[in-house]
């Protein structure tokens, strides 16, 4: 049984703008009632906006006088009960006076020069005729406003009336500025506060209820249960009920990973959240995603410049600064396909594989294509025909690795069956590598050779097994199965069109520096746009293929994605404390209070 008792308080931890400001209340549930505000405010907003009115047709009236400034007479003239004045500007201004003089009489007209205005005035019974007649010609058209006196006078006088409403908005914003200085932070706590206890009724909502008892079904993780139990011990006062029951409904995921590996989780959300029956890979996907990355770029000066963007970019996150270097277009651009949290994400991905891609190039004696002068650990021509071997065998190890995560985890959840078909594939998947082993060795395909009679067995054994416990069409799956394996050998492809390309680049420069100034400044702008170009695919097409050899080739053996998240219900507070926590707070006690919040 859950109890609610809707005469508890609540306690405030009200919090200043400067860290060091921290006020604690403990508030009765109306206190929101005594804070008698919002009369004032709304009365203080309603002046503002008059202001701004006021404000807004001074400027009018002001950019009217400043165009007849030169007009001798008193305003007043110009406006009146019979008769209404514009202002008309405009390359057919001259036209279109000749045709309002055609169409209506008793016009008055007068021009100024220097401004290329003109005042005309006409009786209010003709403005229909105005009206039609302007809008067959190319002409600006202002109505005067009515005013009294000349313009310069009345100019000045506007522009004396504009700054005593300025300094009122002023003093006005003051005031509204000392009214939330002095109850914003116990005001948005409270609002805060309430918010909370609305969600809380959301949750009274879907009590089921007798005379008695309260009753709520719903998800907790293992380990908050005892927590749970000492809470509703305390509230309830010992008078509740928990029971655990078994249930076919697949529980909501709730991903833990280490901090450290944390971020990597958006890459698997990316790709499908994790059921909560089966294996979350991100753990995975943190060890292979950087090697792979690292592999394919493989180059020190690409490597270090990667890390220093990494970085970088991580800074401008978090400080943003008020005005950018960067086109806003371009930033609109990069914020429509991914958020700042994305970025961050890839930015934090790519340390890694920088360092990695550092340890490569050194193994490589990769520098922007350049070579130093040391022996490498193996050359990327040279020994190309060993890195093929090495990324075919790294296809072979992760697929495998695939399905024995897949096994393992039907094994846990009981589905032995599935367990069995993925022992399967594996076995299938080895008779397919021992007997294109022999074809390349060009080994004995009969008899006479164990080693091919033993990838005939697995064969035969593997297929049966995926036949027996999966459909006869799963079969049709088999062609792709090598594919996989033979698809990590990109790995190497990436990154020998990455060194050839920079190589290209560096030849043309070097060539370049025996020729003429000219040539060689050429050779320096190639250079530089080569390398930056070829920066780009480094970072890119690396990132973009690990995370497919990770998504299709490996995670299609053991991971279906498409869980359902787990949300707990829990207050999101960032100006309130609750006291549903278990813990005693002494109101009189500072000590207690501080160590509280």
């Amino acid at each position: 049984m859950l109890s609610f008792n809707k005469s508890s308080n609540f306690l405030i931890l009200a919090i200043g703008t400067h860290p060091s400001i921290m006020s604690v209340y403990f508030v009765e549930p109306n206190f929101a009632n005594k804070i008698d505000i919002d009369s004032h405010v709304v009365l203080i907003k309603k002046q503002i906006e008059k202001i701004h009115a006021e404000v807004k047709q001074i400027n009018y009236n002001i950019s009217i006088l400043e165009k007849i400034h030169q007009f001798q007479e008193d305003l007043h003239i110009l406006n009146s009960k019979f008769v209404v004045s514009f202002i008309v500007s405009g390359s057919d201004s001259d036209s279109f006076i000749l045709a309002l003089k055609h169409k209506i009489h008793n016009i008055g007209h007068i021009s100024f020069p220097n401004t290329g205005a003109s005042i005309i005035s006409i009786p209010r019974t003709n403005e229909h005729d105005f009206g039609g007649i302007a809008s067959k010609f190319n002409v600006s058209i202002d109505i005067i406003p009515m005013l009294m006196g000349k313009p310069k006078v009345v100019l000045e006088r506007q522009r004396a009336d504009l700054n005593i409403l300025k300094e009122r908005e002023a003093s006005l914003d003051a005031e509204l500025k000392f009214i939330s200085e002095k109850n914003y932070n116990l005001v948005s706590a409270i609002r805060e506060q309430l918010d909370i206890e609305m969600e809380k009724l959301d949750v009274v909502a879907k009590l089921g209820s007798t005379k008695y008892t309260d009753m709520i079904e719903g998800w907790v993780p293992i380990a908050n249960m005892r927590k749970l139990e000492l809470l509703l011990k305390d509230s309830t006062k010992n008078h509740f009920i928990i029971e655990k029951f078994k249930t076919s409904e697949i529980a909501p995921t709730k991903m833990s990973n280490p901090i450290k590996l944390k971020f990597f989780e958006f890459f698997v959300r990316f790709y499908s959240l994790p059921r909560s029956d089966e294996m979350d890979p991100t753990l995975m996907f943190a060890l292979l995603f950087p090697l792979f990355f690292g592999f394919m770029v493989g180059d020190v000066g690409y490597g270090l410049i990667m890390l220093a963007g990494a970085f970088w970019l991580m800074e401008r996150l978090k400080n943003p600064k008020e005005k950018s270097r960067i086109p806003k277009q371009i930033t609109n651009f990069i914020h429509t396909i991914i958020s700042d949290n994305g970025l961050m994400m890839l930015s934090k991905s790519i340390i890694p594989g920088s360092i990695i891609a550092i340890i490569f190039g050194i193994a490589f004696n990769e520098y922007f294509g350049f070579q130093l002068s040391y022996t490498p650990l193996l050359n990327v021509e040279l020994g190309l025909p060993t890195l093929l071997v090495i990324s075919g065998w790294v296809g072979v190890l992760v697929v495998s690795a695939g399905f024995v995560l897949g096994a393992i985890n039907n094994i846990i959840v009981g589905h032995k069956t599935h367990a069995i078909g993925k022992i399967g594939w594996l076995l299938g998947a080895w008779g397919i590598v021992i007997f294109g082993l022999d074809i390349i060795h060009q080994s004995p395909l009969g008899i006479s050779n164990p080693i091919a009679i033993l990838s005939y067995v697995l064969l035969i054994v593997g297929i049966s097994i995926v036949a027996l416990t999966e459909k006869l069409s799963a079969l049709m799956e088999l062609p792709s199965l090598i594919s996989h394996m033979l698809s990590y050998m990109r790995l190497v492809g990436i990154l020998l069109a990455s060194v050839i390309l920079a190589q290209v680049i560096d030849f043309i420069f070097v060539h370049s520096l025996g020729q003429s100034i000219f040539i060689g400044i050429i050779g320096v702008i190639i250079l530089i746009l080569g390398q930056l170009f070829n920066i780009a695919i480094a970072l890119f097409e690396p990132g973009i293929q690990s995370a497919r050899l990770l998504y299709v080739e490996f995670f299609s053996k053991f991971f279906s994605g498409n869980g359902k998240e787990y949300v707990p219900f829990k207050s999101r507070r960032e100006r309130t404390l609750s006291t549903f926590n278990g813990e005693k707070i002494d109101v009189n006690n500072p000590a207690s209070q501080k160590a509280s919040i």
